[in-house]
């Protein structure tokens, strides 16, 4: 019992550190500009999004999850994507801009989805531009979906965005940019999932063989109490009707030895 205390306590320890690391990190790849982003080298990449993959999963919505939102000088930004995907499947991809204020002018949204590969290498899956020179008013909005196909030999971990924007209020000259990379979809891993869908099945098995023993036991555990009782009736009975035939037999050899000793009685003889 003290072990199996320490081993939780130490699980809740560990979930708590994990939680606060992976906010941390989720955080700082948020903020990472693109440019820094390609900067680093590949396998930092595949660290930092592999490690931000419990936070990010808390924000489910349908199977869906806001992988990025984007709210600066009058432009909102927000991208939705299928949370969890497997290999040779399609995620679907839902992208949403709206004018915070009025008379934005939208120059380009451009939505890139990438894979890392083995030894890190990066291979760029779809470039999606979006509404290109595109007026709005306030309050007005643009949306689009699509899908992107995963490759069949995708290896599972993290797909990276990368999201690059372009605009400027009209009347005024300078041209606003925005560049952020961050976590998008998790490729699951299918021959891990697969053995624990199995081990699943067979656990649950498992549990109704022993819930079919305890029936079991208890139905004997019944019977055997039963049995008990109905040998102890059966010899009580046997013991009375061996009475009874001792009984009868002590009866007959008395009767018997009464007529014997009358028999043998001697005459009475008259003077």
């Amino acid at each position: 019992m003290a072990i199996l205390f320490y081993q939780n306590k130490l699980k809740k320890s560990l979930n708590t550190i994990f939680a606060e690391c992976n906010a941390r990190v989720l955080e700082g790849v948020r903020d990472l500009s693109i440019k820094r982003l390609v900067t680093l080298p590949p396998i930092v990449i595949l660290v930092l999004c592999n490690i931000g993959l419990s936070q990010v999963t808390y924000d489910l919505i349908d199977g869906k999850f806001q992988c990025y939102s984007l709210e600066e000088s009058g432009l909102s930004v927000e991208i939705e994507i299928t949370a969890f995907v497997w290999p040779g499947e399609n995620t679907s991809v839902t992208m949403k801009a709206t004018a915070l204020q009025a008379n934005i002018h939208i120059r380009g949204i451009r939505f890139n989805i990438s894979r890392l590969e083995e030894y890190g290498n990066k291979t760029l899956l779809k470039s999606t531009k979006f509404l290109t020179d595109m007026h709005l008013t306030l309050g007005e909005f643009r949306e689009t979906s699509y899908d992107v196909l995963i490759p069949e030999n995708s290896l599972p971990g993290w797909l990276y965005g990368e999201v690059e924007c372009s605009w400027s209020i009209e009347g005024d000259k300078l041209i606003l940019t925005k560049s952020d990379a961050f976590p998008a979809t998790y490729i699951q891993n299918k021959p891990y999932e697969n053995l624990r869908q199995e081990y699943e099945a067979l656990n649950s098995f498992l549990n109704g063989l022993q819930a079919n023993h305890t029936l079991l036991e208890n139905n004997y555990t019944e019977l055997h109490e039963k049995y008990e009782q109905l040998t102890g009736d059966k010899i009580a009975q046997n013991n009375a009707t061996g009475l009874m035939y001792l009984f009868l037999v002590t009866t007959g050899i008395f009767v018997m030895t009464t007529i014997l000793l009358l028999a043998r009685r001697p005459k009475s003889t008259t003077w």
